[in-house]
């Protein structure tokens, strides 16, 4: 059985704040040989559709 993350947001904020490493990380996945943005995406848990500047 695989386990898939879970990330529940709370209060007013409902943004999700970005460091610069992890931009950096889905960069670089989402720019792999072979790879499909949406997947990427939802390994990080993002819509394909926003994945633009913030």
């Amino acid at each position: 059985m695989a386990y898939q993350r879970l990330e529940v947001l709370t209060g007013t904020e409902r943004r999700r704040k970005w460091s610069e490493a992890e931009k950096v990380r889905l960069v670089e996945a989402a720019f792999r040989p072979g790879m499909v943005v949406k997947d990427v995406a939802r390994r990080f848990g993002v819509h394909e559709s926003r994945a633009g500047p913030q």
